[in-house]
């Protein structure tokens, strides 16, 4: 009898999972878990590899609102900045869209965009999560000594999404 018992439950969660999974429950409201996946993966080893730390909206939010002492930078082009708008206080620092097209004036316009001072926070952002400019950029920053770099992973579209203010 106790075997039965166990059956049935065993079968009721089964197909209450499966049933739950096919309803569009999961991280994406469109139901696709696995380009998701891709970029959580693709984060995970870019902040290893670049040795920064990363910062949520709402913590990135709640440093500029305290008036925490950073440096906010877009690495967007700047036509994108223009067009989307920026986090407020942010200066660009264009980074391209891969390692392989990074030139020395790319590196050298960041260098100054961050300053002089290497103790100072420094937050790095670009387009969205799989967007790798801002790694590109945290990464250089980080190489060349810097000890407080911070890529704020949700870019300037996970910004608009939260509501925050831009400046334009």
């Amino acid at each position: 009898m106790k075997f039965f018992i166990k059956l049935a439950v065993a079968s009721l969660l089964s197909f209450s999972l499966a049933g739950n999974a096919s309803a569009g429950h999961g991280t994406s409201p469109k139901g696709k878990e696995i380009p998701i996946e891709k970029a959580a993966i693709k984060l995970v080893a870019d902040v290893k590899d670049g040795g920064y730390k990363i910062v949520s909206s709402e913590d990135l939010k709640k440093m500029i609102d305290e008036g925490k002492t950073l440096t906010i930078i877009s690495t967007l082009p700047a036509e994108e900045d223009k067009d989307l708008g920026t986090i407020p206080t942010a200066i660009n620092g264009a980074m391209p869209k891969t390692e392989k097209e990074l030139t020395k004036a790319d590196k050298d316009v960041l260098l100054k965009a961050a300053g002089t001072d290497k103790n100072r926070t420094v937050v790095l952002y670009c387009g969205f999560v799989a967007c790798r400019r801002s790694h590109i950029g945290s990464k250089i920053l980080v190489d060349n000594g810097f000890n407080n770099v911070y890529r704020y992973t949700g870019g300037i579209v996970g910004w608009l999404e939260m509501g925050y203010p831009v400046t334009k």
